[in-house]
């Protein structure tokens, strides 16, 4: 009789959750090597956040460990993720690629908009913690109350991936969302905008274009706008689909800023 495939030794979705958390720490580290260094410190657009590194990191662990890892794991046991066949064709990651990423924003606008921006809930929920930072340092993308992060983080990470059903128990499927998830959230709160280097106009239209799609697809100015002004971009930011921003005109550069009362 033919041997059983060996059963692994650890679920996929702890597999997983330690490809997101060397992700995160690698370019939670790097970005905080470039602000120690002043390596990049040209396209450092925003200032310094006041809270250290040392600050941030063991609330933003325990929202990994206790809330992120227990909600990955629950999930692939109740069969509705990280589980199916490892074969992915090529065209049916690309389009689970999109599908999470229109399903992320939907489900982000929402529990970012009408729950944790509400002003009955804002301090409830704790979100006010998350917008005690500036958004200037990379690590405090996770730097929120278990109950914010809960639904700002996991709710748009693992419902749409439940609810396309894409991935199956394919290693690097899930390794290849994580990390970009990871690089995403990082990049926006690191005060970094690599798009700075693109802004200058060039004399040819199509290279204009060209260059305006390439600013908007890597700038980080939505959610830095989001911590600034806090009525704006509640899901639009860097590899989002701004979709929800669009529809509901809270995107960034659709929103006049509010005028400062002056005595």
């Amino acid at each position: 009789m033919p041997s059983e495939p060996a059963l692994p030794l650890f679920p996929l979705a702890l597999w997983i959750w330690i490809v997101q958390m060397l992700a995160y720490h690698g370019f939670g580290l790097w970005f905080e090597w470039l602000d120690r260094s002043g390596s990049l410190s040209r396209y450092k657009t925003r200032p310094a956040e006041r809270m250290k590194y040392s600050k941030l990191l063991p609330r933003v662990l325990a929202n990994q460990v206790f809330v992120l890892l227990p909600a990955m794991l629950l999930t692939q046991w109740s069969g509705l993720a990280f589980v199916g066949s490892e074969h992915v064709a090529l065209a049916s990651a690309l389009l689970g690629f999109a599908g999470l990423t229109i399903g992320h924003d939907i489900v982000q606008y929402v529990a970012h908009r009408f729950i944790l921006h509400r002003p009955d809930l804002m301090r409830r929920l704790g979100h006010s913690l998350h917008h005690s930072t500036v958004g200037s340092r990379g690590i405090s993308a996770c730097y929120m109350s278990a109950a914010d992060f809960f639904l700002e983080i996991v709710c748009p990470y693992l419902i749409p991936l439940a609810a396309v059903g894409v991935g199956g128990s394919n290693f690097l499927f899930h390794a290849v969302v994580v990390s970009a998830g990871a690089f995403g959230g990082l990049y926006e709160h690191s005060g970094y905008d690599f798009s700075c280097v693109l802004r200058q106009r060039f004399d040819a239209e199509p290279a204009n274009r060209l260059r305006t799609m390439l600013v908007k697809l890597i700038s980080s100015q939505a959610h830095a706008a989001h911590h600034a002004r806090g009525n704006v971009s509640f899901s639009d930011g860097f590899g989002s689909s701004n979709i929800c921003d669009t529809l509901f005109g809270t995107r960034w550069d659709l929103v006049p800023e509010r005028k400062r009362r002056t005595a």
